[in-house]
């Protein structure tokens, strides 16, 4: 299809913008060690605009040196006039694409880094803390809110200065803005608070002064939460008259977002949100303004933001976590090739690592802002023969960049199914865009000319007569089955047999060993099939290895069901009908009736073709899970970085 409303130009006051996609503003904290605009950051956006991008909105920088903010790590910063030099060098390479860019600029107020780390003042509206972490900030005095309002106002003005676009006021997610907006956080009793006139106040000193300090023309957008999603915060009535507000205020474009940290599932939405799902909140702002309106939507395909463009939910379709994953989406949205897209799966692993203050890396993209480090591909090993060993997200990733290489690439798949523990997984609820990944990687393998043979069991005997140039094992994982007394018995079944299309089980009593997030989908899937599970994890907590929004539709639909969830609990003992568990703290044993046992314990590398190989050929990779047991992140990064390195 064609994508009319797309690639259609557009107009933000007096900016012309070429196209209906936005790139919105995302935190990777690959800025320099000073928060200078670094070369890298400018590669990483260059790609998006080079690609076709009509407006790129950098991740957000901080204005304020004073006090601590989000990120102790690599965060962009607009704090002297030092920074304008960064912000030209980028404006000018965006430019040359005809790819116009504005900048996100913020404070944390009370979601800042704690002082115990930074050494640095937390201070917000009121004396409210954040749930995340443990430290209540200072309110702000007057002359602490007047020099804030300042800093934004110099902010701006070295945006301008650097021939940047416009500004971006984030004034949503609960950071400084959204926090004198918010009844939640607001609790003054001075012009700063109470009455809405007074809860605007702040954000209104902020705009004013930025058109004194750049004028009228300078173009202002405004990132706001249209609903706060958060008792005692403002819900979707109220964010439509924030909307009005701003608008007659003389702000020229908003960009609708949602909710705050408190809930941040709602603003970075995991797995199991379908695209769409807040068309009512962003139709309620467009429906109440006249000037523009950009908003997410959990936007992974052309499609789907040609469909909200036509259907007047939004003028400018903001496509985020989707252009990580894919540098060239908007240059395949162009030439009509979705189906070449490779798509967020919206696992939450960016977030995870910026979490931990690390840069961000995708999932499904692992050169993500490495574009120097992973310069294009070039036909150099044309004609080899490489053999792979597994079509699971690491074998295909690694077949992919070979092919591109030029090697004839040929993979074995034992199973009859490309995917691997990928695949498994789409067979559990809400794992659509798994399936949407393996169709992208079956289709590249198509169009490279990949050789896959499915049912076939490699050998090492076999691949040593084929005498390949070289080897790739990716042979990922067996499950772990522990010893204890029973656990050989007929009623117990790995997640691969319980995920099996023939595995249909319904109105009986289900015991699920091990509470990470495989083990958490495995429960759901059997529970919302009708099934009394039970989910048992030794930890303290469930799927610690994963960001904690991943599992809220999860819990949702396991409390929805009456599941029981026994936390520091460990297996014993299985009998025929059913388990011993120990409490972990006290050492109390409880017996747990069981027509059915999953094991969800997690795998151990399977290296043994792997160590038949090395030695015996002169290259042999292992890749993914037969590395080390891993997430589908590090699956993909092992496959695309030793394909792309092998000489």
């Amino acid at each position: 299809m064609s994508f009319t409303n797309l690639l259609k130009p557009g107009k933000i006051s007096n900016l012309k913008l070429k196209n209906r996609m936005v790139m919105p503003a995302l935190e990777i904290l690959a800025a320099g060690f000073n928060g200078e605009m670094s070369d890298d950051l400018i590669s990483y956006y260059e790609e998006r605009a080079k690609a076709g991008c009509g407006l790129i909105i950098t991740a957000y920088a901080s204005v304020d040196d004073e006090f601590s903010q989000s990120f102790a790590g690599a965060q962009l910063k607009l704090t002297d006039p030092r920074h304008t030099a960064g912000f030209t060098k980028l404006s000018r390479a965006l430019h040359k694409y005809d790819t116009k860019v504005m900048v996100q600029i913020y404070q944390a107020g009370r979601q800042a880094v704690p002082s115990k780390i930074t050494g640095k003042r937390i201070i917000a509206p009121s004396a409210v803390g954040f749930s995340l972490y443990d430290q209540i900030p200072e309110e702000m005095t007057l002359d602490e809110i007047k020099r804030s309002v300042q800093k934004f106002a110099c902010s701006a003005k070295i945006l301008k200065d650097a021939e940047i676009d416009g500004v971006e006021i984030l004034a949503a997610g609960g950071y400084l803005i959204n926090q004198f907006i918010s009844p939640y956080s607001n609790k003054r009793t001075d012009e700063y608070g109470g009455s809405f006139e007074n809860r605007m106040r702040f954000l209104t000193e902020v705009i004013q002064a930025i058109h004194n300090e750049c004028g009228k023309d300078f173009v202002i957008s405004v990132r706001f939460s249209a609903d706060e999603f958060t008792e005692g915060g403002y819900n979707l009535e109220e964010g439509v008259k924030i909307a009005k507000y701003l608008e007659n205020i003389g702000v020229d474009v908003l960009n609708v977002n949602n909710a705050n940290q408190e809930c941040r599932y709602y603003i970075i939405e995991p797995i199991t949100f379908k695209s769409g799902w807040k068309s009512y909140i962003t139709k309620a702002i467009k429906d109440a303004v006249s000037i523009p309106v950009i908003s997410t939507n959990v936007i992974k395909k052309p499609e789907q933001a040609e469909k909200l463009l036509t259907e007047g939910i939004m003028d400018y379709a903001a496509i985020g976590r989707g252009m990580m994953a894919d540098a060239d989406w908007a240059r395949k949205a162009y030439e009509d090739r979705s189906e070449d897209i490779k798509p967020c799966i919206g696992c939450l692993y960016c977030l995870d690592q910026t979490a931990k203050f690390r840069r961000s890396i995708c999932a499904v993209n692992p050169g993500l802002a490495r574009d120097r480090e992973f310069p294009p591909l070039q036909k150099d090993l044309v004609g080899k023969s490489v053999v792979i060993v597994g079509a699971g997200p690491s074998g295909m990733e690694a077949a992919i960049v070979l092919a591109k290489r030029g090697c004839n690439v040929t993979i074995f798949e034992k199973n009859n199914y490309i995917g691997g523990a990928a695949e498994l997984a789409t067979r559990t609820p809400d794992k659509e865009v798994l399936s949407w990944l393996i169709d992208y990687y079956r289709t590249q393998l198509h169009k490279l000319g990949v050789i896959v043979k499915l049912n076939t069991f490699a050998t090492a005997e076999m691949i040593r007569k084929m005498n390949p140039y070289a080897v790739f094992v990716a042979t990922g994982s067996k499950p772990i089955i522990p010893n204890i007394e029973g656990v050989s018995g007929e009623n117990i079944y790995t997640v691969e047999q319980a995920l099996d299309k023939n595995f249909d089980v319904k109105s009986e009593k289900v015991v699920v060993i091990g509470g990470g997030m495989t083990g958490c989908e495995v429960a759901e899937d059997l529970a919302l099939k009708g099934n009394d599970v039970t989910l048992i994890e030794m930890q303290d907590k469930l799927a610690p290895e994963v960001s904690p929004d991943n599992l809220v539709t999860v819990l949702k639909n396991l409390n929805s069901k009456n599941a029981k969830i026994l936390l520091s609990h460990k297996m014993v003992k299985v009998g025929e009908k059913g388990i011993i568990a120990q409490n972990i703290t006290n050492s109390e044993m409880v017996s747990i009736p069981a027509d059915r046992i999953i094991l969800s314990l997690g795998g151990r590398s399977n290296d043994e073709l792997y160590n038949e190989l090395v030695g015996q050929l002169p290259k042999v990779y292992p890749l993914g899970d037969s590395i080390k047991v891993g997430r589908i992140a590090q699956a993909v990064q092992t496959g695309f970085e030793r394909a792309y390195v092998m000489e």
